[in-house]
């Protein structure tokens, strides 16, 4: 892993966010790439335009000017705030690359993980009741998007840590694959996994999990991974957040699916609200 790209938006949330991408750059001794793009077409509508205008925007040159401007001074003072923490910490093997763009932000996400061809992208995602559509339409698009993990950071106030990690098993043909891409995406940080599925009472279920368990007897045997089914009953909430509790979970890790993100992540039971209501880190880790 030598490339990490990291979308910013300079709030509050910048410094977590980059906290888990200088925790990744450092096991790896990789590059980060702070990425960020600010919205450059301000769209007004007035019918008082003629017919032969065809115009439903009008680009503002001098606000978009100035919002350019400070997007660059915000960068340049991120990217020092990073180095001397670098300094202070020394952090040995890091490089910092910076990119400031205006567009929209899902197009340039896309043009800058085709070009940059990073290993991982770590961005943020708003908290709880903040504002949602940040997870479902950015987050979820470059997760559809990206053939590389995506790991979102929450408003956290702190840095969780890489040591205890689930993976919600859908028990699909490709759960074999995607456990050992996890295994190999957090081999730095000596993780321990725990492989979950929260059953609806699918007679099949146990079965396949055991199929699943199969593969990776030596790690069991070795205390580095764990396979639990959980069964869900009427509060599947409390099911999740149990588990993530009495484990001391740090990171919940999911394969998306082509279909959707969301597509059998879970049961029928637990849905992608579940799963962001947790507020810890996600990491979504797709397989060919």
């Amino acid at each position: 892993m030598k490339k990490i790209l990291v979308p910013i938006d300079f709030s509050g949330h910048t410094d977590i966010t980059c906290t888990y991408a200088l925790k990744f750059a450092e096991a790896y001794k990789a590059e980060l790439r702070l990425f960020h793009t600010y919205f450059d077409q301000i769209i007004l509508t007035d019918t008082t335009f003629p017919d032969s205008m065809n115009m439903n925007a009008v680009y503002n040159e001098e606000l978009i000017q100035e919002m350019h401007t400070q997007s660059e001074k915000n960068m340049k003072a991120l990217h020092k705030k990073i180095l001397d923490r670098i300094q202070e910490e020394g952090i040995e093997g890091v490089t910092i690359s910076t990119t400031v763009v205006g567009g929209d932000i899902e197009m340039e996400l896309r043009v800058a993980c085709d070009d940059y061809h990073p290993d991982i992208v770590i961005m943020g995602t708003r908290g709880q009741g903040k504002n949602v559509n940040v997870w479902g339409r950015v987050s979820t698009h470059i997760i559809n998007h990206a053939k590389v993990p995506v790991l979102t950071v929450p408003e956290i106030k702190a840095f969780m840590g890489f040591q205890n990690i689930m993976f919600a098993a859908d028990l699909s043909e490709t759960n074999e694959a995607s456990v050992r891409k996890i295994e190999e995406v957090l081999a730095p940080f000596n993780s321990s996994l725990y492989v979950v599925h929260f059953m609806t009472g699918n007679d099949e279920e146990e079965e396949k999990m055991q199929e699943l368990e199969k593969h990776f007897s030596n790690l069991e045997k070795n205390e580095v991974i764990q396979f639990d089914l959980v069964k869900v009953e009427e509060d599947n909430q409390k099911a999740l957040d149990d588990y993530v509790a009495d484990h001391g979970i740090e990171i919940i890790s999911f394969q998306p699916h082509k279909r959707s993100v969301f597509y059998n992540l879970f049961t029928k039971n637990l849905t992608k609200k579940n799963l962001f209501s947790t507020n810890i880190p996600l990491l979504a880790v797709p397989v060919s």
